[in-house]
């Protein structure tokens, strides 16, 4: 089936803005303030009484979770309706990296539920000692780590063709196009730290993933205040 001709009308790409704003805040809050603050690298134990004692804490983690996966589907139904109009092929393709991603997270939410299964909700296994209960959830919260990694990954990939059509087509600055060619790399060489090289992680984590807080945050920004550049998009259109 043929995609809907594009009119002059520009997508809501304000809502794409608030909604990559909600993204932005909402992973920021699980992964510091949640994540950050409970889960003790290499100490099951100590994990294990942060969530049982801040259960409410953990679990509005994966609320906000929950909302910020949600919001990414105005975000990409609007980049399609933006981009579509300069180049089709790659704008699917930005699509389906973006998706895949997402899918990948979902799928991965599962694994951060988890430990309270076997913290809290734990009647099926009052067989188990406290430190093998702990040793679960603490292997479940890897599981989730290497997951969310993994999505990155994609995520990554579609932070360089987003940069692409940016820097091509002009409807957004273009330095923002260039940074997100850094946020993406940085994703990417994020991931392949974690399951190649896990001792850099610990060394270059942060500065591989500082490039994207701020291209994103930038990019949420100016779609939010400022938008697309209404000539050039119009121009698109009309060729």
């Amino acid at each position: 089936m043929r995609s809907p001709e594009p009119t002059n009308k520009t997508p809501p790409v304000r809502l794409a803005g608030i909604c990559y704003l909600i993204i932005i805040a909402g992973g920021l809050f699980s992964e510091i303030f949640v994540r950050g603050q409970l889960i003790v690298p290499g100490d099951a134990a100590a994990t294990a009484t942060n969530l049982i004692e801040q259960e409410g804490l953990y679990r509005a983690g994966i609320g906000a979770s929950i909302v910020f996966l949600a919001c990414n589907i105005p975000v990409i139904w609007v980049f399609y309706g933006v981009f579509r109009v300069f180049d089709e092929p790659i704008a699917r393709l930005l699509v389906l990296t973006f998706v895949t991603a997402i899918i990948v997270e979902v799928a991965n939410l599962r694994s951060f539920l988890e430990p309270l299964s076997y913290l809290i909700d734990a009647e099926a296994l009052v067989g188990l000692t406290e430190t093998h209960r702990a040793a679960l959830a603490y292997s479940a919260i890897q599981k989730f780590n290497a997951g969310f990694a993994l999505s990155l990954a994609f995520f990554g990939a579609h932070c360089l063709i987003l940069a692409s059509l940016i820097l091509r087509s002009g409807f957004i600055p273009r330095i923002i196009g260039a940074a997100l060619v850094l946020a993406g790399f940085g994703y990417i060489a994020n991931t392949f730290t974690i399951f190649v090289a896990p001792q850099l992680r610990g060394e270059f984590g942060m500065f591989l993933l500082l490039p994207a807080l701020i291209a994103e945050t930038s990019l949420a920004l100016w779609l939010t205040f400022f938008g697309v550049n209404r000539k050039r998009w119009s121009a698109a259109v009309a060729s």
